[in-house]
């Protein structure tokens, strides 16, 4: 399975529509046939401060400890975190899912990947 569409990418990664309150502005999604549930996901999306707040609360994520985030090769042209966005990441295992938020517009920028 693979789009570039913004509302697919969501609805692939989430397993259902995205809510009202959110504004989806690109994606891209890729998931392997495997029965694991293989992906890689990039979406870039507005989100009221509410939203952005229990996203970050329900998926455990804490402020990067570093800034050495290494842009994957594949990523789509239009994902370029910018200095005003925060990089936070999951507390627990991750295989370098990282999420670029600026917590005072909502502006999101996610790559999530579980291989």
């Amino acid at each position: 399975m693979e789009t570039n569409s913004a509302e697919k990418a969501y609805r692939y990664w989430a397993g259902e529509d995205a809510p009202k309150e959110l504004r989806l502005l690109n994606g891209k999604y890729w998931e392997s046939p495997h029965f694991t549930k293989e992906y890689i996901m990039y979406l870039e999306l507005q989100a009221p401060k509410s939203w952005v707040n229990s996203f970050i609360a329900l998926n455990n994520l804490a402020p990067a400890k570093d800034s050495s985030f290494v842009q994957p090769s594949e990523a789509p042209s239009w994902f370029k975190p910018t200095k005003s966005q925060i990089a936070f990441e999951p507390s627990g295992f991750s295989q370098g899912s990282t999420y670029f938020i600026d917590t005072l517009t909502g502006h999101m920028l996610m790559y999530e990947i579980q291989l």
